[in-house]
């Protein structure tokens, strides 16, 4: 549409020849690009409304990319973009894989802040994970699995339930990736997967189920979760391994898992708080603290003896590590 317009120009912008288009003076109210069949031209105000009702891929990609005059009407756009950077699927993209495109593209072009927190917001319905990566610790590519390519990612869904997603995040290299609002499903790897010193993953009502691991955090990774279930994955709902490895849990169950609930090797840190809190039914131990050094600590008013039951293994199994009540935490 708008390549047709300025094909259909009978005057060059700037009153100059050549044909060219160049960006009008911002105090200018009237752009020559295109006459009206009246004989009025279009003031840059509405082409800078016209331009708004386009995607941000759509600005990013295409419109400015066109001519420096639509990248001038787009500025207006992409200023307020950024001062809250929001993707919406499908509406900006029509799959993940083009999220991460778009995403990329967007943090190479000027108006990006370093540090600058992007989401990608999804709308109700299955969301499918393409491609492959290394997984830490896990040799092999794996299938269906996305290394986040950036930092501060944040996937916003709808809810657990109504958003779900097929296929496996890992965030690594100091990273940080929020996940909020959606089911995430892996029958064939791992739901979640942190890896490395100084990456942190923070889940807020989050469901991982059917996956072989629900999360992994491991190599000094930091995991915060607050509302989120782990529950019927093939083996653990929650693994945290290593010694600068830490992961704090609020109001969160692991339950009914083909393995352990809860479990820590080599070290690593767990915090469990928040009535809400409960590690019941699993096919193996409830909690699992793996090794000399690791530490699963229970603070109140989740109370150890009752937040973890009914597990067919130990409900407490203290191989090495130590699982202790702690007092209130701030």
């Amino acid at each position: 549409m708008l390549a047709a317009l300025a094909v259909d120009s009978d005057d060059d912008v700037g009153g100059g020849g050549g044909g060219s288009l160049v960006a009008p003076d911002a105090t200018e109210q009237q752009v020559n690009l295109v006459r009206l069949q009246n004989g009025t031209y279009i003031p840059i105000h509405l082409w800078r409304r016209s331009l708004s009702f386009f995607t941000v891929r759509e600005q990013a990609v295409s419109v400015r990319g066109m001519s420096r005059f639509f990248r001038e009407c787009s500025n207006v756009y992409m200023q307020n973009f950024w001062t809250e950077p929001i993707l919406h699927l499908p509406e900006d993209a029509s799959s993940l894989a083009r999220a991460m495109e778009t995403c990329q593209y967007l943090m190479e072009q000027e108006g990006y802040v370093e540090g600058t927190t992007v989401v990608v917001a999804l709308g109700s319905g299955v969301y499918e994970v393409v491609g492959s990566c290394q997984v830490p610790g896990y040799g092999t590519r794996r299938p269906q699995t996305l290394s986040i390519p950036f930092d501060n990612l944040s996937f916003v869904g709808k809810g657990e339930g109504e958003t779900i997603v097929h296929g496996c995040f890992v965030v690594e290299n100091g990273r940080k990736l929020h996940v909020a609002g959606l089911t995430m499903k892996s029958s064939s790897g791992i739901g979640l997967v942190a890896s490395g010193a100084g990456t942190k993953m923070v889940l807020k009502n989050v469901t991982v189920e059917d996956c072989q691991n629900g999360v992994d955090v491991k190599g000094g990774a930091k995991l915060v979760a607050t509302g989120c279930q782990f529950h019927q994955n093939g083996r653990h709902g929650v693994c945290v391994n290593g010694s600068t490895t830490t992961a704090r849990l609020t109001n969160c169950t692991s339950h009914h898992n083909k393995n352990d609930g809860v479990v820590a090797f080599f070290g690593a840190v767990v915090d469990l708080m928040g009535e809400g809190t409960s590690v019941h039914d699993n096919e193996g131990y409830g909690l699992s603290a793996q090794f000399r050094g690791t530490t699963i600590n229970v603070y109140q008013p989740c109370v150890l003896n009752d937040m973890s039951h009914g597990n067919k293994g130990q409900n407490i199994c203290m191989a090495g590590g130590t699982v202790q009540q702690k007092e209130s935490k701030k």
